[in-house]
């Protein structure tokens, strides 16, 4: 009797399997200029390869090691721990006053509070909340091929929110980043503040991947820091170096709760 997967005739039916949910990516495979291919090709280096059986969806071309699905099914992603994600600058406010209930642009950095000016200090002096996601854990200054540029680390739960504004930039670019185990391995503890090493291992990761030509010299000052052959490559400053730029408001009457607007009319 044959088999009921092979029929009369011997040819066996092709396989049937179900339709992955993992989408394809279209650049999963990262650029290379020719003359790192060439240079590469003279020293006999060849890349690292996917593991044999491992689906070359679920292998980060860009690290060299398996990615990650977390999420429900149905709704899961795949990510890797070393890349850190797109930075954005669709940021209308760089930064809003911390005071409770308040949504205006900070304009000034009273001992690390971000305020819009002297009502929220009277606000926080008699007892208003302050939030603190809106409060930088810690702000450096580090000079880059272009001039100065200012970073800010902003709580955001189980992650930070890193801004760096550009020399003469009113809005920053944002990116969101974990915070990196104190050691290897699968369920170490996570650090829990913005340390020198903790700002390194940030540097080092946008410089990997997405603002080479901001973060590339201060890694490479880090470089030399770190083997005691240089300074350190930042320090500290407060944010009214960047909350000084912010253009004054457009309409002086729109806190003024009842003062309506002059419309000027013809003769």
């Amino acid at each position: 009797m044959p088999h009921p997967l092979v029929p009369a005739d011997g040819v066996a039916a092709p396989p049937r399997f179900m339709r992955s949910v993992v989408r394809r990516r279209a650049d999963a495979r990262p650029p290379v200029e020719p003359a790192v291919a060439e240079l590469a090709a003279a020293h006999g280096y060849h890349e690292p390869q996917c593991p044999p059986g491992l689906d070359s969806r679920l292998w980060c071309f860009r690290h060299h090691r398996r990615m990650r699905l977390s999420g429900r099914h149905g709704n899961a992603r795949l990510w890797c721990p070393h890349c850190a994600p797109v930075p954005s600058s669709k940021v209308v406010v760089g930064v809003l006053c911390a005071a409770d209930r308040c949504r205006m642009a900070a304009r000034c950095d009273v001992y690390g509070v971000p305020l819009c000016g002297g009502e929220c200090l009277e606000r926080i002096a008699a007892g208003t909340a302050v939030r603190p996601e809106h409060c930088p854990l810690r702000v450096i200054a580090y000079r880059s091929e272009i001039g100065f540029v200012i970073l800010a680390c902003f709580p955001r739960g189980q992650s930070v929110q890193l801004k760096w504004w550009m020399p003469f930039a009113l809005s920053p670019e944002t990116v969101r980043l974990r915070w990196p185990k104190l050691r290897r391995g699968r369920g170490q503890p996570h650090a829990a503040h913005v340390t020198d090493w903790v700002l390194a291992y940030w540097l080092r990761q946008l410089a990997r991947v997405h603002v080479p030509f901001i973060m590339r010299p201060v890694v490479r000052a880090i470089i030399r820091w770190e083997n005691r052959k240089g300074p350190c490559p930042w320090e500290p400053t407060t944010l009214q170096w960047v909350l000084s730029r912010v253009p004054p408001r457009r309409d002086p009457r729109r806190r003024q709760r009842g003062g309506a607007p002059q419309i000027q009319r013809s003769a």
